[in-house]
């Protein structure tokens, strides 16, 4: 088990959470929390071997209001380039492709079977195979750069927020989708005391979620490798509960959302409530 911060390589810290015998802990010098779990640091076995047989009400419809909202919201120049860093099936690169035509959409992503997905059912030709860093972009030559749900899955990830910084324009920025940890950790206690510590239950995911960022530590993060500011953003939810594709669960966390931007708003951006941290990091 690896209990030294990612963030501060302190070792001194103290247990959260236990997920079917693996510890999350929370680090007492910096407040990181992270999993002791010692995931490879390239892992690609994400996405499983290849059957295609991927859950695409979630890879697509789910996402395609935050999508649609980041599009609108972050990419208003009528070109430039955008990596999409941890791409999998290839879905907002080609939503991209389809509503900025005139924008450069490259992804990047560790597993091959997701490459191959997104080559040939998605019809991509600027989705690579492999890692970001050996990827020969120019220096300097990007204007956005996103991870959506991959900052967590990275047991050390300063060396990769620094590569991406260095190939970002002057002004460019870093896009960060994770989960909130404060909010997770609530959660994941509610459904140990509810109906107790089960194998097939999501709770924080200790073995793919190694590193569980709160606004703090992520802006921590962020100053680390580089960046001179980090801003957080409360955006539409991925439209499905739980993995059901029930109407009345999305319903609900639609609801759920406009009461969690309407705390982010009165209390002049400071409580954020909602399960996930949207932040911007701008070089």
């Amino acid at each position: 088990m690896n209990q030294t911060c990612y963030l501060c390589s302190s070792t001194e810290n103290k247990p959260v959470f236990n997920e079917n015998g693996i510890l999350i802990v929370k680090c007492k010098s910096c407040g990181h929390v992270f999993s002791t779990y010692e995931q490879a640091e390239h892992y690609d076995g994400y996405w499983g071997e290849g059957n295609d047989d991927y859950d695409l009400d979630w890879w697509d419809h789910a996402h395609r209001a935050i999508y649609t909202e980041f599009i609108s919201n972050f990419m208003q120049k009528d070109s430039g380039t955008i990596l999409d860093v941890g791409c999998g099936l290839g879905f907002f690169v080609k939503m991209v492709k389809d509503k900025k035509p005139n924008w450069h959409a490259i992804g990047f992503e560790m597993s091959e079977p997701a490459v191959k997905f997104a080559k040939e059912k998605n019809g991509l030709t600027t989705v690579y195979p492999g890692m970001v860093q050996s990827s020969g972009i120019g220096k300097g030559s990007i204007d956005i750069i996103t991870l959506w749900d991959v900052i967590e899955h990275i047991p050390k990830p300063q060396p990769l927020l620094e590569y991406l910084y260095s190939l970002l324009k002057p002004g460019g920025i870093l896009f960060l989708q994770t989960p909130n940890v404060p909010i997770q950790l609530i959660k994941a206690n509610l459904k140990v005391a509810l109906k107790g510590m089960k194998p097939d239950v999501h709770y924080l995911e200790a073995k793919d979620h190694i590193n569980d960022y709160s606004r703090k530590t992520l802006s921590m993060l962020g100053a680390q490798t580089g960046f001179q500011s980090t801003q957080y953003y409360v955006l539409t939810p991925i439209l499905s509960f739980a993995g059901s594709k029930s109407s009345l669960g999305k319903i609900g966390k639609m609801l759920f959302y406009y009461f969690t931007k309407l705390i982010w708003i009165v209390s002049f951006k400071t409580i954020m409530i909602n399960n996930t941290l949207f932040a911007i990091m701008k070089k």
